[in-house]
């Protein structure tokens, strides 16, 4: 698979109370607009949300983001992440203002293509590995994870923390980019707090 442009961002199902243990880590959900940081080959970058079917070409739109992106990302790499504002999703449409009052916070938890390469068939955590060794800077931030111990006192934790809740993933998987539409991955569960 080559990077040509934004991809079919993979997506988590609703988790249905099966058992997750060992291998299985969790992250906050972060309630915001899901995006993609694509540094292309050519050296371009763009910024893409998730509705490929509704052309969410968010490039020109935030230009801070483009910017950060050339400084950080190497061509060929292309990011998984979650666009917010400090004052919360509310405010993100503020983020595409003529006049920006606020600064995006974007919370980077994947990565698909790194110097070319696609990385779909790495398990996760290597893709954490490199996606850490990036050594990204504001206004990007590594979604930091945390191994499940123990799934309702872990998902309490994050919902005192102001969190909608919290998606656990399998440490071993793939990352599955689809080619028409998203693809759902039961190696995702997103379990929500309300």
């Amino acid at each position: 698979m080559k990077l040509s442009g934004p991809v079919w961002l993979m997506q988590p199902i609703p988790y249905f109370g099966e058992p997750i243990g060992d291998g299985w880590i969790y992250e906050p959900k972060i309630d915001g607009w899901r995006m993609q940081l694509i540094r292309l080959d050519d050296g371009r970058v763009e910024v893409w949300g998730r509705r490929l079917e509704k052309e969410p070409n968010w490039t020109h739109k935030l230009p801070s983001l483009v910017e950060v992106g050339q400084k950080v990302l190497p061509p060929g790499t292309l990011l998984d992440c979650e666009l917010y504002t400090r004052k919360g999703r509310r405010f993100i449409p503020s983020l595409f203002a003529k006049e920006k009052r606020l600064k995006p916070l974007v919370w980077v938890f994947d990565i698909i293509f790194y110097k070319g390469n696609f990385l779909g068939d790495l398990p996760l955590i290597q893709r954490k590995a490199i996606l850490k060794g990036i050594g990204l800077q504001g206004p990007l931030h590594f979604l930091k994870f945390h191994q499940v111990v123990d799934l309702g006192r872990d998902l309490g934790k994050l919902l005192r923390n102001g969190h909608e809740g919290m998606v656990v993933k399998l440490l071993s998987s793939p990352y599955e980019v689809g080619r028409d539409s998203p693809l759902a991955t039961q190696n995702w569960r997103k379990i929500k707090g309300r």
